[in-house]
C-alpha cells in the first residue's frame, strides 16, 4: 500500500522542488480517478456510431464518418446527443471571456519558449514518463516514427486553434469544434481498447493503469498544457510569467478542460492548479520500458528534420536542462558535450531578452504576438498538415500493434557551416552574450562608482538630521 506524502515535506522532481501542502492531492484522491472516465461522451459516441452505420459508414478510411457533423445534424433528435451537445455549449459562470483572450495572447507572447518547453519538457519529461499515458499511445500505432511527426503537428494544430482568437474557442468556433472532435476521439480510443481487453485482458493492464484515457489522465494533460510553462519550463529558460499571465492562461485551459470533461475544480485558481501539477509530478511519473521507446521515437522524429536540421545532442542538452539528468538518464538519453549546451543557453538568453523587451514596449509585444500567430498557423496548418485535420480515428488500436524503437529513414545532415541553422544561430547568440557580459559588468561598475558618493552623502544627511 502506498504511503501518503506528509504536509510540509519537501518534494523534488528533477531540478524542481516544492513543499507538500493541504492543496496537494493525496493518492487516495487520485487513484480512484484512474477508473473514472467521460461517460457522457461514451454514450454519445455509441449513438453516433449507430447513426453512422445506418447511413452506410464504416471503419474504412474512405467511408469513415465525420462524427462532429453527425452530432451537429442529429443532436436534437436523440437524448444522449442532446445532453452532450448542451454540456458542450453551456458556458460556466466562472468563464471571463476577456481573461481567456489574454490567456491566448500569452501563448504567442512567449511562443519560442513555450514551444521548446512543450516539446522537451511537456513531451519528453512528462508524457514519456507518464506510464499509463504511454501504454495507450504505443497501442494506437501513432507513435511510430513514420507517423509521429504528423501526430505532433495535429496536436500543435489544436493548440493553435484554441489560442487563435476569442471567437475560436466560443461555441461554434474552430478551436471549440476541434476540442469536441478530440473528446470524441478519446472516447473512440477508450472504447476500442476496452473491447480488445474483453477478449485479451493482458493486452492492456486496466487494474494497474486504469481505464484508457481516464479522468486522471485528463487532469494530468490539462496540467501539462497550462501549468508546466509557468513553473517547470519558462523559468528554466530565464522567462518568469507574471501572476496575471498565470491566472489568465490557467483560466483558458480550465475552460478547455471543461470542454474535454476534465473536472475544472482542480484549476479553479493559480494555487490549486500549481498544487495539481505538482501532485501529478509525484504520483504519475514513472519511467518504464515503453517510456524509453516513446522518448526514443520522439527524438528520432525531430532529428535532422528539414529545414531546421536540429541534432540529437541539442535535443538531449535542452531536455537535460529542463528535466534534470536523473530523468534523462532513466530515459537512456545521451550526455552531449558543451557545444549543444551552449546552443541551448543561447536560446534561453534570446527568449529572456525578448521577454524583457516586450514588457518595456507594448507595441513590440503586439508585433511579436501577431508575427508568431501568422507564422505558426502558416507553418503548421497550411504547410505541415496541408490543411486542418479533423482528428478522425486514424490510429486505431489493433491486434499486434505495439510500437518499438524505430529510425527516421533520413540520410542525415551533410556537415557545413550552415548545415544546422538553428544551432548556429543560437550558438552565435551565446557568443554574443559572452562578449557583452564584460561590457555589462563595466557599465554596472561605473554606475556604482558614480552613485556611491551621492548615496553616502544622502545617508549622512539622514543620519545627521
Amino acid at each position: 500500500m502506498s504511503t501518503e506524502e506528509p504536509v510540509g515535506s519537501l518534494q523534488r522532481s528533477g531540478p524542481y522542488t516544492f513543499e507538500w501542502t493541504k492543496l496537494h492531492l493525496p493518492r487516495w484522491k487520485t487513484d480512484p480517478l484512474r477508473h473514472e472516465y467521460d461517460t457522457l461522451a461514451a454514450k454519445a459516441l455509441a449513438r453516433l456510431q449507430a447513426l453512422a452505420k445506418a447511413k452506410g459508414f464504416s471503419d474504412d478510411p474512405r467511408k469513415r464518418p465525420d462524427l462532429y457533423q453527425l452530432l451537429a445534424e442529429n443532436h436534437a433528435s436523440h437524448d444522449e446527443l442532446e445532453q452532450f451537445w448542451a454540456q458542450l455549449h453551456a458556458v460556466p459562470d466562472w468563464v471571463d471571456w476577456a481573461q481567456l483572450e489574454r490567456g491566448q495572447r500569452f501563448f504567442y507572447r512567449h511562443a519560442a519558449a513555450n514551444l521548446m518547453g512543450f516539446a522537451l519538457q511537456g513531451f519528453v519529461g512528462e508524457n514519456s514518463a507518464a506510464s499509463g499515458v504511454v501504454e495507450v499511445l504505443v497501442r494506437t500505432g501513432g507513435f511510430s516514427t513514420r507517423v509521429l511527426l504528423h501526430r505532433l503537428l495535429e496536436t500543435f494544430q489544436w493548440l493553435l486553434q484554441v489560442t487563435e482568437s476569442l471567437q475560436a474557442i466560443q461555441p461554434g468556433g474552430s478551436g471549440h469544434i476541434s476540442t469536441v472532435r478530440i473528446r470524441l476521439l478519446h472516447s473512440s480510443v477508450r472504447q476500442r481498447l476496452l473491447k480488445m481487453v474483453e477478449s485479451r485482458p493482458e493486452y492492456f493492464d486496466v487494474e494497474t493503469y486504469g481505464v484508457p484515457v481516464n479522468t486522471l489522465d485528463s487532469i494530468h494533460s490539462i496540467a501539462t498544457f497550462c501549468c508546466n510553462h509557468m513553473w517547470l519550463q519558462l523559468p528554466r529558460m530565464g522567462v518568469n510569467p507574471t501572476e496575471q499571465e498565470k491566472e489568465d492562461y490557467i483560466a483558458l485551459f480550465r475552460y478547455i478542460g471543461y470542454l474535454l470533461a476534465t473536472p475544472d475544480e482542480y484549476f479553479s485558481n493559480v494555487g490549486q492548479a500549481k498544487a495539481t501539477m505538482e501532485s501529478m509530478l509525484v504520483h504519475e511519473l514513472k519511467v518504464t520500458k515503453t517510456s524509453r521507446i516513446v522518448c526514443f521515437n520522439f527524438i528520432k522524429s525531430l532529428v535532422d528534420l528539414p529545414p531546421f536540421n536540429v541534432s540529437k545532442e541539442f535535443i538531449e542538452a535542452g531536455s537535460r536542462v529542463l528535466n534534470g539528468d536523473e530523468l534523462c538518464d532513466e530515459l537512456e538519453m545521451g550526455r552531449p558535450g558543451w557545444v549543444p549546451y551552449a546552443c541551448f543557453r543561447g536560446h534561453c538568453w534570446l527568449v529572456s531578452a525578448l521577454a524583457i523587451a516586450q514588457r518595456l514596449s507594448p507595441a513590440f509585444d503586439q508585433w511579436i504576438i501577431e508575427h508568431w500567430k501568422r507564422l505558426l498557423h502558416s507553418a503548421v496548418i497550411q504547410s505541415g498538415l496541408k490543411g486542418a485535420s479533423k482528428f478522425d480515428f486514424k490510429y486505431v488500436p489493433r491486434e499486434g500493434i505495439q510500437v518499438g524503437k524505430e529510425g527516421n529513414g533520413r540520410q542525415g545532415v551533410k556537415y557545413g557551416l550552415f548545415s544546422r541553422p538553428v544551432e548556429i544561430f543560437y550558438f552565435a547568440i551565446f557568443l554574443l552574450g559572452l562578449s557583452l557580459a564584460p561590457l555589462a559588468c563595466l557599465v554596472a561598475a561605473m554606475g556604482l562608482r558614480t552613485i556611491t558618493p551621492y548615496t553616502a552623502q544622502w545617508i549622512s544627511k539622514r543620519v545627521g538630521s
